[in-house]
């Protein structure tokens, strides 16, 4: 099922469940995506720096920019001009989208909504940390002193 995103609404509603990406970072939020359909992203404002672009597009996810206004016009035309709508997701919150959504029968999210997923789905599982267990709660006393022997700083001189 491919996904239509409204991405500075779908960025902002991830700011507010505690997740601040820019414009490639949501796009490695929504690589996993990828693997199973089509991922059309809209942003409003000009095409980021090269590097920045290239690294959007090594994700697999396909990007439009709008330097001209907001992306609102670019998705509400996409919407139109789907062969398939009713496969459609389209990601929102915004009101002229979703009934524009709505009018071809799309699947329509809001933009909350999707974020929550998100931000659930990138939540490491128990047990499964992105850091070292000695980086977020210090070394054990055992391995404190190791660590000042190796460096010569042992008080049994």
């Amino acid at each position: 099922m491919p996904f239509l995103i409204d991405a500075n609404n779908l960025m902002h509603a991830l700011a507010s469940a505690g997740v601040l990406v820019g414009r490639e970072g949501l796009a490695k939020l929504l690589a996993p995506l990828v693997l199973k359909d089509r991922v059309h992203v809209v942003f409003d404002g000009a095409r980021p720096p090269l590097h920045v672009a290239q690294q959007i597009d090594a994700c697999g996810v396909q990007s439009t920019f709008c330097p001209a206004g907001p992306a609102d016009a670019m998705i509400i035309k996409a919407i139109a001009a789907d062969s398939a709508p009713r496969r459609l997701t389209v990601v929102s919150s915004d009101h002229e989208i979703r009934a524009a959504a709505h009018h071809r029968r799309c699947i329509s999210v809001t933009s909350e909504a999707f974020a929550a997923t998100l931000a659930h789905s990138r939540t490491p599982a128990a047990g499964q940390e992105d850091e070292p267990q000695e980086k977020t709660k210090g070394l054990t006393e055992s391995q404190t002193r190791a660590w000042l022997k190796e460096f010569g700083f042992d008080d049994d001189d």
